[in-house]
């Protein structure tokens, strides 16, 4: 299993973002806004929340599909998009992302936005190839995930290979946190051609804390 119930907690406990980031909003535009037919695009998001990224895909015109293990974060989804996007197309899961509950070769793009982070190296691994599989061929993948370096990094208690329950930083309190190398970048999404890699880095207090991010766009490029 990869479902951690402390994000249950947290769902229940806070208010969570509603809108998506500029890097998701580019990512879907230069992928997808030109195409002829928006609703025969099918968007999955890997650890959705309380979908604010699939509200804005949605908005777009897309068929959109969450999955998210807490049965809190989906509610709220699922009444947001009703609410907001009458027209929307899809649906939404409460389940573990290390076994989506889809046919192979489902989707045109799988998103994950800091959620496959939150899992054990050898899951992580599991869970990229999910998406693999469930992508079409030549389907696309939009991982955001946190670098090494990144604040809360090497804090807390050690439980795999750069995985750690941070003790600082804004994943404290919220279970397991793994940060990434480029090298553990490129293993972790070893069967798919990544095309793009950057990192997003922002300062808190002072300039004294950073947040370092990972942006990767792979696609699949050969069915398993």
């Amino acid at each position: 299993m990869a479902w951690d119930q402390t994000w249950e907690q947290v769902f229940n406990s806070q208010e969570w973002g509603k809108y998506p980031s500029e890097d998701l909003i580019r990512f879907i535009a230069r992928n997808f806004y030109g195409s002829p037919n928006r609703k025969e695009i099918k968007i999955l998001e890997v650890g959705c929340g309380t979908g604010a990224n699939l509200w804005y895909v949605a908005r777009e015109g897309f068929s959109v599909y969450g999955i998210d293990g807490s049965k809190t974060a989906i509610k709220r989804a699922e009444t947001r998009l009703k609410k907001e996007v009458i027209d929307w197309s899809g649906e939404l899961f409460v389940g573990d992302i290390i076994s989506l509950p889809f046919e192979n070769s489902s989707f045109d793009a799988v998103i994950d936005n800091e959620a496959i982070y939150a899992n054990s190296y050898e899951n992580s691994t599991v869970i990229y190839n999910e998406i693999y599989r469930v992508l079409k061929e030549n389907g696309k993948v939009y991982s955001k995930t946190f670098a090494t370096g990144s604040w809360g990094d090497k804090t807390g208690e050690n439980i795999g290979k750069n995985t750690w329950i941070p003790s600082e930083g804004p994943l404290k309190d919220k279970g397991v946190a793994r940060f990434s190398t480029k090298e553990d970048i490129k293993e972790l999404l070893a069967n798919f051609e990544i095309v793009e890699l950057e990192k997003a880095e922002r300062t808190y207090n002072d300039l004294n804390e950073r947040i370092i991010e990972w942006l990767i766009t792979g696609v699949k490029n050969k069915v398993m």
